[in-house]
């Protein structure tokens, strides 16, 4: 059983994942906490995987001492426990809500020079601190239409939780999480204003009061896992694009950001890990037998710089090198199939016009320090900068 999971990992994880996809792609780890697990790496079984309805997201299936995770509550568990059909409908409802959102450039623009301007001509800051942890709370509180007390109230979770010098992890903020979860709840089910909340809550998600399961679950995913990916892209991407200016100018003039996105995305791969499956009867992957009721841990960032599957220049670390311009890009950044991040559709275009007027505001923004020196945040299955010093040149 081999331990990977270290700080140097969640830093630089290509190295010892193309030693994993090159020796079989198919591991026993030992996780952070202890319990073992199969580390799948290579992209086609990963990919394989993830549509594979003989590994379920459900703990119900998981038996012996295996790596299980954490349980979220009952009450937030519809994209852990549901069914695919269920999974389908919710996220198909969350894209028709970010049509009626509209173009977000005029907003992000508004958004991002707020924050911006808070910075006060400040020349050198931590942009996670003033910019990648603040910011998307002000982004979903504008999209969901949050009320002021509950924006601060998921600022507050997320200071206490992703800050630097923060100790809690997310499992250890849940009673937290569904108080805000709640009162966001409830003052959409009481108020008329015509916002995303309020569509959601009066839709009828779950039920006429808006409370099982349904709503609750879609809420936690909105609001946390996806506030978590945007913190770490955004931190990631500055810090990535401060050394390959001519990817910088290809995000910035490219006709469609979205494909950038992608790129960085595929690149940062800021899910290492998609959540736990567990073998619901036994069976082979790679050639490796996995007993049922064991845990497979599908590696997202091994199988997104796989040189199997994705072309272009090997860097000296393992990772297949950043090109804003890969197109067809088939990604698993955010997972693949019935259980893929329910924000994928929020993400790509919010992050495109964030990038965009970020670097139209601060158009010499760049990392104050080389980036073997920037100390990476892990929470095993996540990986982004746990501060990023910048300057203004």
């Amino acid at each position: 059983m081999q331990n990977i999971f270290d700080a140097e990992f969640a830093r630089e994880p290509w190295p010892v994942l193309r030693s994993l996809r090159d020796d079989g792609g198919v591991h026993r780890v030992a996780t952070p906490d202890g319990p073992p697990a199969w580390l799948i790496t290579r992209y086609a079984d990963v990919r394989a995987g993830l549509l594979d309805d003989r590994l379920s997201t459900n703990m119900r299936y998981s038996r012996g001492d295996d790596y299980r995770g954490f349980a979220v509550p009952d009450a937030l568990a519809v994209f852990q426990t549901g069914e695919p059909a269920e999974l389908a409908r919710l996220r198909s409802l969350v894209v028709g809500e970010l049509r009626l959102a509209g173009d977000w450039s005029e907003r992000a623009a508004e958004l991002v020079g707020k924050c911006v301007a808070e910075l006060d001509g400040t020349a050198e800051f931590d942009f996670v601190r003033r910019v990648a942890l603040p910011l998307p709370a002000v982004i979903l509180g504008e999209l969901l239409g949050l009320p002021e007390s509950e924006r601060d109230s998921l600022a507050a979770w997320a200071d206490a939780t992703m800050a630097p010098d923060a100790r809690p992890r997310a499992r250890d903020t849940l009673g937290a999480m569904q108080r805000i979860i709640s009162a966001v709840i409830t003052r959409g089910r009481d108020g008329a204003d015509d916002t995303m909340l309020g569509r959601l809550v009066r839709s009828g998600i779950g039920g006429a009061a808006g409370d099982s399961g349904e709503l609750p679950g879609l809420l936690f995913y909105l609001l946390f896992v996806w506030y978590e990916v945007l913190m770490d892209v955004l931190a990631g991407a500055v810090l990535t694009l401060s050394t390959r200016p001519e990817q910088l100018s290809a995000l910035l003039s490219a006709p469609d950001r979205a494909v950038a996105v992608d790129e960085l995305l595929r690149y940062l791969s800021p899910q290492v890990l998609a959540s736990p499956r567990f073998a619901t009867t036994d069976l082979v992957i790679a050639g490796q037998p996995i007993p049922a009721g064991e845990t497979v841990l599908l590696c997202l960032a091994s199988a997104n710089h796989d040189p199997e599957r994705f072309t272009g220049a090997v860097e000296s670390s393992g990772a297949v090198a950043l090109d804003m311009r890969r197109a067809p890009n088939p990604h698993v950044a955010l997972g693949y199939g019935a259980h893929a991040c329910v924000g994928t559709a929020l993400l790509r275009p919010v992050l495109a016009s964030i990038l965009g007027e970020l670097y139209l505001h601060l158009p010499t923004l760049g990392a104050a320090d080389a980036e073997r020196n920037v100390p990476w945040r892990s929470g095993f299955r996540h990986r982004g900068p746990l501060t990023l010093p910048v300057r203004i040149r």
